[in-house]
């Protein structure tokens, strides 16, 4: 089941709050005394996330509590130590969640749980998509025979129709443009409709007639995936102005070079896309590094449109976290009673390192490195990392 949100009555009542803004009540009794921090996605090109709030797990009760001034509906992810999970956040509106331990196994990611709210308006957003899903996933399992005989697209049609009219009087603008999008990424992937005329439908409906919606995680989703071509995909002509447009190091050069693409027509979406390109590139075309740079530093100071300012810096910091000479990416990693990050070598020059007990080779590797701590610990600080499932 798609579904990741679900309904839960929790054993305490959320005291009523009539301040403006969103408060966000917890129960975590899995991690007493922990901090909890709250992000919002940035952008859906890069996946970056801004802190937008913080709160602490209370001893006594193992509740916390978060409050914020969205002033529109966003997409938001809850982490406490090394387990997060993602939630939409309503302006003016006040949640009683569960967040409880992660099933999944031990890993240097954070791992994933599943959030359980307490109380749920069935207008918000976090209960519409969750009903939207289960009454989906019901549809299709009602129908799997059929389905199965290739009447996909028929079964489909039938259900955007069922959605248009269920959905008729429900004024969540958030809501309704995720299922659009839901079901136009469905309607994408049958073949006909990847290229040509049946392609050319697709933008007609979906993408021409609306406004670009940034903050919209299916929308983006969605557009991501129509928008599959690379620079190197486009015909000879195209890509060679596209190609000296990239080694001007011209944004502008870049943008008309794109505009020979039909569905690019909207500038809006043309610079959105011309980054998530350049971030491909600057990894398949290396010779293009510090002209792909230079676009994006001027994107970032001169965006055809504001929000583009930020993708091209997010895409700039995305490229660069593991090139010589740029800022390392963020750790957090807890061992024992200490928490490391990057603060405790500021200044230093570090060997970073994986390893698993089950991998000869990284236990090899792990026998050189105590020969260069040997040799060289007095100028370089060695840390590794064990990501083995279960810590003995």
């Amino acid at each position: 089941m798609r579904s990741i949100l679900n309904i839960f009555f929790l054993l305490f009542i959320a005291s009523p709050v009539f301040s403006q803004g969103t408060t966000l009540k917890g129960f975590a009794p899995d991690f007493v005394g922990q901090t909890v921090n709250l992000y919002a996605y940035q952008d859906f090109i890069t996946h970056s996330k801004i802190k937008i709030g913080e709160g602490q797990v209370n001893a006594k009760d193992s509740t916390f509590e978060i409050k914020l001034a969205n002033k529109s509906t966003l997409k938001g992810v809850i982490e406490i130590e090394n387990t997060e999970a993602d939630l939409y956040l309503s302006e003016n509106s006040n949640y009683t969640i569960y967040f409880p331990k992660s099933k999944q196994p031990i890993s240097y990611n954070n791992n994933k749980t599943q959030l359980y709210f307490n109380d749920l308006d069935t207008l918000d957003i976090n209960y519409l998509v969750m009903q939207y899903h289960d009454w989906f996933d019901s549809y299709i399992a009602y129908n799997e025979i059929a389905i199965s005989r290739g009447q996909w697209g028929a079964y489909l049609d039938t259900f955007k129709t069922y959605a248009e009219e269920a959905y008729e009087e429900i004024d969540n603008i958030y809501f309704l443009t995720y299922v659009r999008y839901d079901i136009a990424e469905m309607e994408q992937s049958i073949p006909q409709n990847r290229s040509g005329k049946g392609k050319l439908k697709t933008y007609l409906n979906y993408i021409e007639p609306f406004p670009v919606y940034f903050e919209n995680d299916r929308y983006m989703k969605y557009i991501l995936g129509f928008y599959d071509k690379d620079f190197i995909d486009y015909s000879p002509e195209t890509r060679k102005k596209i190609f000296e447009g990239i080694n001007a190091s011209s944004p502008k050069q870049l943008m008309a070079a794109l505009q020979n693409d039909l569905f690019l027509a909207r500038p809006e979406i043309r610079e959105m896309i011309m980054l998530d390109k350049l971030g491909k590139t600057f990894y398949t075309d290396p010779v293009y590094k510090d002209n792909i740079l230079r676009i994006l530093d001027s994107v970032i100071t001169y965006p055809t449109f504001k929000i583009n300012s930020a993708i091209a810096n997010n895409v700039r910091n995305y490229v660069t976290s593991l090139e010589n000479g740029f800022p390392a990416p963020a750790i957090n990693l807890q061992a024992d009673d200490e928490q490391i990050t990057w603060a405790k070598y500021k200044g230093q020059y570090v060997y970073f390192n994986f390893f698993a007990t089950w991998n000869d080779q990284a236990i090899a590797e792990m026998e050189v490195m105590e020969k260069l701590y040997r040799k060289y610990g007095a100028d370089i600080s060695f840390l590794s990392v064990c990501v083995d499932e279960k810590v003995s």
